[in-house]
């Protein structure tokens, strides 16, 4: 990073938008998956607006909202209420979308995030507080060609949890991480799939610039259009970047609202930022206020298992941090945990490598108790998994001849191994097991090699 970046520094909020995958829409009863219906087939008098209709809301989006905002460590509100918010726009057919904004599921709550650094060796850990989560319809979606402007109504209401945290995040790595903690914990939660490509996850980000020691913020920009990790922590880089340009050069940033364009590589422009007051809120009158009480607040308590408290286990069973960040997905982490639990003395690593050709804990557990009985290679396993059946291995007097035409072929890493390179011994070995088709068993084959080098 250059002196220049350095003399400033980036504050950055999101704005997260997690589609509920509940069986049907939020407010009428059409199939809540429109991923594969054919455009404006999916809908129904009441989530395309017609007069006279009213809504009924689905029992379960407040369950989830409620169970997610927990998960966050919100303080949830006793009384809700949908209010609408009123703007036009060609794909919202009713002229307003139903949200909370006076009384919303949780509030002033937040997430603690922990991740590896670019090194893949270092951890780190940060907390962003989150200012809160409510849940709202979601509106259609506009298809561009290139001489018209094409209307798919089939998303309109469908259920949305949105979360907006507090501007705590300091990096684009910071919001990457982030973003992947969330996805993980929704996930784990079974509240939704959360899958970026598809829309189910979606996030704008509101990024200001100032220099460092200035005590107020400097004009926030919202980023929107980022429909992956990757392409948001570009986006959030490109604009950081050219705030701070723009404050080096003396210009005044405005407060606006920006695009990621992935083709260029770069924000444009979109318009001018609206307030809360451009919405014109007020109480949604075809919907009574909902009440929760305490007893319904701890039984959701109770229920919840984070992903964090997993990842703790997961290294507390001995399984190294970077090792357990590549088992995010919930499955994995319940299946790796589950199978330590009903089987002690597994080597944790050695489960973590095969946890992804299984889904059941009682075959893992049978093919790792093959796997030891037998001391079977990486190779002699993968032989194993795919044809059910155990490989011969090589007796001593045949391996020990392999061993030594390794040795012959690479009088080179021998040299290095004498001269007390001993790690050497790595590359002989999978020599080795290369040479007999993964027939050899590790510990042999490296208790040869000492004999014969020593």
């Amino acid at each position: 990073m250059n002196k220049t970046i350095d003399k400033y520094e980036a504050t950055i909020g999101l704005e997260i938008h997690v589609q509920l995958g509940t069986k049907s829409k939020m407010f009428c009863r059409c199939d809540n998956n429109s991923d594969t219906a054919k455009p404006n087939t999916n809908v129904c008098p009441v989530c395309m607006g017609y007069p006279g209709t009213l809504p009924v809301i689905n029992g379960q989006t407040i369950d989830w909202g409620i169970k997610t905002a927990l998960a966050l460590g919100c303080s949830i509100n006793p009384m809700q209420r949908f209010d609408r918010k009123n703007y036009f726009y060609p794909d919202l057919p009713k002229g307003y979308q139903i949200s909370q904004f006076f009384y919303p599921v949780g509030e002033k709550g937040n997430l603690v995030v922990d991740y590896l650094g670019t090194d893949r060796k270092t951890k780190h850990e940060f907390t962003v507080g989150i200012t809160r989560l409510h849940l709202e319809e979601d509106a259609g979606k506009l298809v561009h060609t290139s001489d018209a402007t094409l209307v798919d109504l089939n998303r309109c209401g469908t259920p949305l949890a949105e979360i907006v945290t507090e501007p705590d995040i300091k990096s684009p790595e910071e919001a990457r991480a982030f973003m992947q903690e969330l996805q993980c914990l929704v996930r784990l939660l079974g509240v939704s799939s959360a899958d970026m490509e598809k829309g189910h996850l979606r996030v704008d980000a509101n990024v200001s610039v100032r220099p460092i020691g200035q005590p107020t913020l400097g004009a926030k920009v919202e980023v929107k259009n980022m429909n992956s990790f990757k392409f948001m922590e570009q986006a959030l880089k490109f604009e950081i970047v050219r705030q701070t340009e723009m404050l080096e050069r003396g210009e005044k940033i405005e407060q606006e609202t920006r695009g990621w364009d992935e083709k260029t590589n770069s924000t444009v422009s979109q318009r001018s930022k609206e307030g809360s007051v451009d919405y014109r809120y007020f109480p949604e009158p075809d919907l009574p206020p909902i009440t929760i009480n305490d007893e319904q607040i701890e039984k959701w308590n109770r229920s919840l298992i984070l992903p964090s408290v997993l990842r703790e286990r997961a290294e507390q069973k001995g399984l190294a941090y970077d090792r357990v960040v590549e088992l995010q997905d919930k499955d994995k982490l319940v299946l790796f945990l589950g199978v330590l639990h009903s089987r002690g003395g597994l080597n944790p690593t050695q489960v973590a490598n095969w946890i992804e050709k299984f889904n059941d804990e009682e075959k893992l557990i049978e093919f790792m108790d093959v796997v030891g009985k037998h001391n079977l290679s990486t190779t002699a396993a993968k032989k194993y998994l795919e044809t059910g059946k155990i490989p011969e291995t090589m007796d001593d007097a045949v391996l020990r001849e392999m061993v030594g035409q390794v040795l012959d072929e690479n009088p080179e890493v021998v040299a290095k191994f004498k001269a007390g390179d001993v790690k050497v011994s790595a590359y002989l070995m999978g020599q080795v097991i290369k040479k007999s088709g993964g027939g050899a068993e590790p510990a042999l084959v490296q208790q040869i090699l000492i004999d014969l080098l020593t």
